[in-house]
């Protein structure tokens, strides 16, 4: 058997992992970028006024959201004690390559307004790289990594103008991105982990209220 197939690899996979595969977290982002799509696009309705306190009140309220989530899985799953220095290439590579090259591919997306979207590409890239060192599977970030690669024509396409509408396009699938793949994580996460002692407050378990 191999080691993609076998349930004990699995869930060290998971388990050496467990604070990106606890997806409920993302699903507050992804509604915030989702509102951010809605307030920053060239024909909102939202005054300009009160778009920036509107942003800050999103942000407050979904960093919130996931810290609660967050706490949720403690109580449901325990936590997992992660071994020091087993992720230092990774956390190097984000800081250093991953996050600089998505900023600068945002910029320039933003100011020179390439036919080509940039932070498309860099997205697809990025989120391919995220879950192949995140423990692998989930398969529905390769189906994200597709749309993003997509997105990338939708000027040259004339689907949407370069510039600020790019960029809010950008954004907004991103956010249909944490809230779906976040979903599909957290269902994944409660395959792998079926013995969560908490299990049955699970907030994706309509059925649980019965003992």
């Amino acid at each position: 058997m191999s080691a993609r197939n076998d349930p004990l690899e699995r869930v060290r996979a998971v388990t050496a992992n467990f604070f990106f595969w606890q997806g409920l977290r993302w699903v507050p982002m992804g509604m915030a970028l989702l509102v951010v799509t809605g307030t920053l696009g060239s024909h909102t309705a939202i005054p300009e006024l009160w778009q920036t306190p509107l942003l800050i009140a999103v942000m407050v309220a979904a960093l919130a959201a996931a810290a609660a989530t967050g706490r949720w899985y403690d109580r449901a799953y325990g936590r997992v004690r992660g071994i020091p220095g087993v992720h230092a290439r990774r956390t190097r590579t984000k800081w250093l390559v991953v996050y600089p090259l998505l900023l600068v591919a945002l910029v320039i997306d933003g100011t020179l307004r390439p036919p080509l979207l940039l932070s498309g590409l860099a997205f697809a890239a990025a989120i391919e790289a995220y879950r192949r060192s995140t423990g692998g599977g989930r398969r529905h970030y390769i189906v994200a990594s597709a749309a993003f690669l997509a997105l990338a024509f939708a000027p040259a396409a004339a689907l949407v103008n370069a510039g600020v509408d790019g960029l809010n396009l950008v954004f907004g699938v991103l956010g249909a991105t944490y809230m779906i793949g976040g979903v599909l994580d957290h269902l994944e996460l409660r395959r792998v982990l079926p013995g969560a002692p908490d299990a049955h407050d699970d907030p994706m378990d309509h059925t649980a209220s019965v003992s």
